[in-house]
């Protein structure tokens, strides 16, 4: 007698085999019903039932591990970029005292009088402490920068130092429109060439 599949009670008929009409295999006396589309006679899970719910499985697992893999790539992504501005930061503020002159505004000025030239040469590319006596302060109408105007103590005198500053540092825009000329400050700043003054930009006040 041809035996039936258990899953859906098909049986083949006759003495050639058949195909089951839900799982499209073929059923015959040595079938046994184990080659079908729904649960086997113990109750359990079709073969496609299981990789389906193992696949899911599987889908769920591997993007739990590429979150997470992403989330701590992530905060390695973060942490490397903050210790390479870390550095950038230092090997500028090297750079820069390598780089430091301090100077009174009388013998920067001296130097521009006598040789123009030489002292543009001299002061190119370098950073400057230069402590003055304030003419004036002001804003730049151009770009709304903060600047001071120093000199050498001598009003008489034709050149002067211009020292334009950023405008980022709230607390230091406010410590330059408190001073007023006569005050004797430290200024440090990038040497920026010569027009009709000495002028230094980027300044900052000294602490």
């Amino acid at each position: 007698m041809a035996k039936t599949c258990p899953s859906c009670g098909y049986s083949p008929i006759g003495s050639f085999t058949d195909n089951c009409p839900l799982c499209a295999e073929p059923v015959h006396s040595s079938c046994g019903g184990r080659r079908s589309c729904g649960p086997d006679e113990t109750g359990g899970l079709s073969p496609a039932a299981r990789r389906a719910i193992g696949g899911g499985f599987l889908l769920m697992f591997v993007l739990a591990v590429c979150y997470g893999l992403g989330m701590w790539g992530g905060n390695r992504t973060d942490r490397n970029i903050e210790r390479q501005m870390a550095e950038v930061r230092a090997q500028i503020e090297a750079d820069r005292k390598m780089r430091t002159l301090s100077i009174s505004a009388t013998q920067l000025l001296q130097e521009f009088q006598a040789d123009p030239t030489a002292a543009d040469r001299k002061y190119r590319h370098k950073y400057l402490e230069i402590d003055g006596v304030i003419e004036r302060n002001g804003t730049d109408r151009e770009d709304d920068a903060p600047f001071l105007v120093l000199h050498a103590g001598d009003d008489a005198a034709k050149l002067r130092i211009e020292c334009f500053f950023d405008t980022s540092d709230d607390d230091e825009e406010a410590q330059l429109k408190r001073l007023k000329k006569g005050d004797r400050v430290i200024v440090r700043g990038e040497y920026g060439g010569q027009v009709s003054n000495v002028q230094v930009r980027d300044c900052t006040l000294a602490k």
